[in-house]
């Protein structure tokens, strides 16, 4: 019995915005990513139920920004069910050490007539149930705000869509970044709620309306005046040295991102002491798109690996 899936995923130059940290729609991908393998490890998937898997609610929770060529693990479990609605967790790991984690809710539909299929119509929920860990959450909360602005309005097209032939969870989530104009802000998104209401389809005309409750932005979708979707994100503060960015104490870490370890400390493969002044050999390449070389050397000529660039921040 699979109680407990873990996945490890990296964050490549695709999932990177323009301020060089993560896309928020990155984490939701490996969300929907491990959910999906999860599922189907426990024989309750699409084709095992013959049904459809809709994401309902989700909310993310991050502790820093995600970067560039960083590997996160993520844990994923089921606490449990409860109504018409499947509970999943989410933990997320860089270096063993916890940067966030996520709850959401999920219904099954029947493919023909789209209707909720709740889970004590199949004999595998009894399975779900024996998978669970923890305790079951709170149901994440319904989402409103009175006071709203258009922002923009999307036409659905092609890319838009999944499998289920309507507007993906994720593209949901980058149609929200859209509308937080995020490529501007100083801050990243540290918290994230979506409530997926209703479908949208190809064709359909999509406005995205902001507003601020309990000082988060508020960002909800809408097509022909009913709401698809409704999102509620927290921002913090980025960083202001690259430094920050980083546990000092993580030498290694520290190695990979700046080519140097902190003074007093030792070097972290080879474990003698590194003069803080002594930098690693790079080659004009690495230094021209701030990139270390995928093995280089240091003083102590034990090797290293890394494909982090330097955030632009």
């Amino acid at each position: 019995m699979v109680d407990l899936l873990t996945r490890e995923y990296e964050v490549n130059y695709s999932h990177i915005d323009n301020r060089g940290i993560a896309k928020p729609s990155f984490l939701w991908n490996i969300m929907q990513d491990a959910a999906t393998v999860h599922a189907e490890a426990l024989h309750i998937g699409p084709l095992d139920l013959r049904i459809v898997w809709v994401l309902s609610r989700m909310k993310a929770r991050l502790t820093r920004p995600l970067l560039p060529y960083e590997r996160l693990r993520c844990e994923t479990w089921c606490p449990g069910i409860k109504g018409a609605s499947w509970y999943r967790s989410f933990s997320f790991f860089v270096d063993n050490k916890p940067v966030g984690d996520a709850q959401s809710m999920w219904v099954t539909l029947d493919p023909e007539t789209h209707r909720i299929v709740r889970p004590s119509a199949f004999p595998e929920a009894e399975q779900y149930l024996h998978t669970s860990r923890g305790e079951l959450f709170a149901p994440l909360p319904k989402l409103s705000c009175d006071n709203v602005r258009l922002h923009h309005v999307h036409e659905v097209r092609y890319s838009d869509l999944d499998v289920n032939n309507h507007v993906n969870n994720v593209r949901a989530v980058e149609l929200i970044s859209d509308a937080l104009d995020l490529y501007r802000q100083p801050g990243y998104v540290s918290e994230l709620q979506v409530n997926y209401t209703a479908e949208t389809a190809c064709g359909e005309s999509l406005s995205l309306l902001t507003g601020t409750a309990d000082s988060a932005r508020y960002i909800r979708g809408e097509a022909d005046g009913r709401t698809r979707f409704e999102a509620l994100a927290t921002l913090s503060p980025l960083p202001t040295r690259r430094r920050d960015w980083y546990d000092a104490s993580d030498r290694a870490g520290c190695m990979r991102h700046f080519g140097r370890v902190p003074a007093g400390q030792n070097h972290p493969v080879c474990g003698k002491a590194y003069d803080a002044t002594d930098k690693l050999k790079r080659s004009a390449f690495a230094l021209s798109c701030r990139r270390a070389p995928t093995a280089a050397h240091c003083a102590h000529t034990c090797t290293w690996r890394s494909r982090f660039p330097y955030p632009s921040v």
